[in-house]
């Protein structure tokens, strides 16, 4: 026998009209009767079923206290199957509500027409470039003044970005408290073939291997050094080339500090007008590689489509190969949601959790295809960290992009197994691709209003035009490199509000708002980028700035829909 809820709230039954139907239903559940086991509601399921019921039992006079509807639903405690579900959802649209058929709490699929021993994710070569990627930071971070070293420094950078021997070359990569990790040795135990250069935003200047769309063929946002319709890994090479410049041009450049002394700046990869090239290479990487692969190619594909398995032996398909591809770049541990933001975060908490990774099958090894957090997702986490003075946090997008992609995944092992996306799950895999990158892209833009905020606390610091100390430099170049870093990557999503208008705002804005930081900081002195101002003041250049950084915290308080509260102290 089924019973069949419908939208209205009314019951149903083969056989039955409607009006003595939910007569019928009622006494059912207020005897009881009524178990998800044996009688399916919509929250687990729809269904047929033509066989005439028996005579309804008479009502009870007094139903027991355990079948009242304590969680307020709509359904008595007896028939209830969790805590209130009165939305009867059914995430992955396969005809089974979430109260009966819960989400996956780990990402994990049991492989295409597998038996569910086998794990038919992949995205070893996505964990490969994330590692390529914080190798290339250990690097850059490792340079001294070395005159005359400028093709040897230059070539090390290019190593990271090309991959070429990379297959054979120790990875060396290490958790923050030493634990052992796998794969390895080498990049090419973790995935073979991989580079950075293949999969940047709008393509490899050799035009060999794959390339990321440049949404529109355009490219905006910096000019320093560029033509005028540059690429993004011009834009990177440029940078690279600038900082082997200042590691090997013998010149150490003095600051002005408050003490009326100058002090040197100590190292390489930053340039005397401020400009902090490992920071704009790191965060301009993660977006125009990671989060332009994401999402604007991997969650692009025509997933209905691509049900087939990908290659023999593979154990999935293109399709739901693409979707991990984007989960991968996201970076997320597979039970990230076990994860707390302050361990997601790398900042604490449960000793085996708190360095942002975890042992989960206790093997005494830490499997960074799944065991760790890597950039955009700890990026994630570290914004939800920030709590209002009743110590609730603001925000929750650590958990809401790794939900969407948990249902997102599902969605495709259903339509694998079936060997068909139906219409209604490919509308609900499209929304959680929407939920997806729409989180992961306001993580990145509640980044930069965090480091707006950093640059005009380090410019407020300034003392009669100059820097307080050495620290007062580093921390703006460092926070500046950081926020245009990442707001360069805010033109990568078609899945954007820049791009969607659905906020009122344009790619018009975007472009203002990469306009207004500009391609470097306003120092103490009023300079921008080596050139003096044309303000009629030190002063009035400096304030000039912050007026700047604030009008493109509205732009992004306004396109991303942002608590204005959280936005004055992300």
């Amino acid at each position: 026998m089924r019973i069949i809820q419908r939208h209205t709230g009314k019951y149903q039954l083969a056989g039955f009209g409607e009006t003595n139907m939910n007569k019928y239903v009622s006494k059912l559940i207020a005897l009881g009767f009524v178990a998800c086991v044996s009688v399916v509601l919509a929250a687990c399921g729809g269904g047929g079923g033509s066989s005439t019921p028996p005579p309804p039992p008479p009502p009870a006079e007094e139903p027991p206290t355990q079948w009242a509807d304590t969680d307020g639903d709509g359904i008595g405690d007896n028939a209830d199957t969790d805590d209130e579900n009165a939305d009867q959802i059914d995430s992955d649209a396969n005809g089974k509500g979430d109260a009966c058929d819960p989400m996956p709490l780990v990402y994990s699929a049991k492989g295409y027409a597998g038996d569910g021993t086998d794990d038919g994710v992949s995205y070893t070569g996505q964990t490969a470039r994330q590692v390529l990627q914080l190798k290339l930071v250990d690097y850059m971070e490792s340079i001294v003044e070395s005159p005359g070293e400028f093709d040897t420094i230059s070539a090390g950078m290019r190593f990271y970005m090309t991959g070429e021997g990379a297959d054979e070359t120790a990875h060396n990569f290490s958790t923050k408290g030493g634990d052992p990790v796998i794969p390895g040795p080498t990049y090419g135990d973790i995935s073979t073939g991989k580079n950075l250069n293949g999969k940047i935003a709008g393509g490899n200047l050799a035009g060999s291997g794959e390339t990321g769309k440049l949404i529109d063929g355009e490219f905006f946002g910096w000019e320093t050094g560029l033509d005028a319709t540059p690429l993004p890994i011009e834009l990177v090479y440029s940078w690279m080339d600038a900082l082997a410049l200042e590691a090997t041009d013998g010149d150490d450049p003095l600051i002005s500090v408050a003490d009326g002394t100058q002090v040197n700046i100590g190292s390489p990869m930053i340039s005397a007008s401020g400009v902090h090239y490992r920071q704009l290479i790191q965060k301009f990487l993660s977006v125009a590689v990671n989060f332009s692969q994401g999402t604007n190619d991997y969650l692009q594909a025509n997933f209905a489509e691509m049900l087939g398995e990908e290659k023999p032996g593979k154990g999935y398909s293109a399709g739901a190969h693409d979707f991990d591809e984007a989960f991968g770049y996201y970076g997320a541990a597979r039970d990230m949601n076990d994860y707390t933001d302050d361990e997601a975060a790398g900042k604490g908490g449960r000793a085996e959790y708190g360095n942002g990774y975890y042992d989960s099958n206790g093997d005494g090894l830490i499997d960074i295809r799944g065991e760790f957090v890597f950039g955009h997702a700890q990026n994630c986490a570290k914004r939800d960290r920030k709590k209002n003075a009743e110590g609730v946090a603001y925000t929750d997008y650590s958990k809401a992009a790794t939900d969407a992609f948990l249902v997102g995944r599902r969605i495709l092992e259903n339509a694998e197994e079936a060997g068909e996306l139906t219409a209604d799950a490919d509308a609900a895999l499209q929304a959680q691709i929407d939920v997806a990158a729409l989180t992961w892209e306001q993580c990145i833009a509640a980044t930069v209003v965090h480091y707006i905020n950093d640059v005009s606390g380090d410019m407020g610091n300034f003392v009669d035009g100059k820097f307080a100390d050495l620290k007062n430099f580093t921390d703006l170049t460092k926070h500046w490199g950081e926020m245009k870093g990442f707001a360069l990557g805010l033109q990568f999503s078609p899945e954007s509000p820049f791009r969607k208008g659905d906020t009122g705002k344009s790619v018009t804005d975007l472009k203002l708002l990469l306009s207004l930081m500009g391609d470097g900081p306003v120092l103490p002195d009023g300079s921008q980028g080596g050139q003096a101002t044309t303000a009629a003041s030190a002063a009035d250049a400096v304030q000039g700035y912050l007026n700047d950084l604030s009008d493109a915290r509205d732009i992004l308080e306004e396109a991303y829909g942002f608590d204005a509260e959280v936005v004055k102290v992300w």
